[in-house]
């Protein structure tokens, strides 16, 4: 072979610069899907039924559509701060939420609904 007794690590060292040349997939965090929601809030926006809840198991303000096969779509982060984040988990929904001002309103409806929830449980 010829290769010598550091053969191994030149080859791991060689794979890992491969590596670090092209992107890899990442896990992303994924919606629950046939759980209930424990529903902090509901408000329509374009027509559509919107709800904000948690769940015991993935703790986040989770965003869905009731009436959808799939409901949860997303969730929202950054409420401690007041500058709410929607992330989108589910990308059939994701140019339903850039139409119009469906963004705003969802975060907005969103931190509110945090918001009265904490001081529900804070009493």
């Amino acid at each position: 072979m010829g290769l010598g007794r550091t053969a191994p690590h030149r080859t791991r060292g060689a794979y890992a610069a491969a590596l670090a040349q092209i992107p890899l997939p990442v896990r992303a965090i994924s919606a629950p899907i046939d759980q209930a929601l424990t529903v902090l809030g509901t408000t329509e926006i374009g027509g559509r039924t919107v709800q904000f809840g948690t769940l015991t198991e993935a703790p986040r303000l989770w965003v869905a559509f009731p009436e959808a096969t799939r409901p949860v779509f997303g969730y929202l982060t950054g409420l401690p701060s007041g500058s709410p984040l929607l992330q989108v988990t589910d990308q059939s929904h994701l140019a339903w939420t850039r139409a119009g001002d469906h963004t705003e309103p969802l975060k907005r409806t969103g931190l509110e609904a945090w918001r009265t929830a904490q001081r529900w449980c804070e009493g």
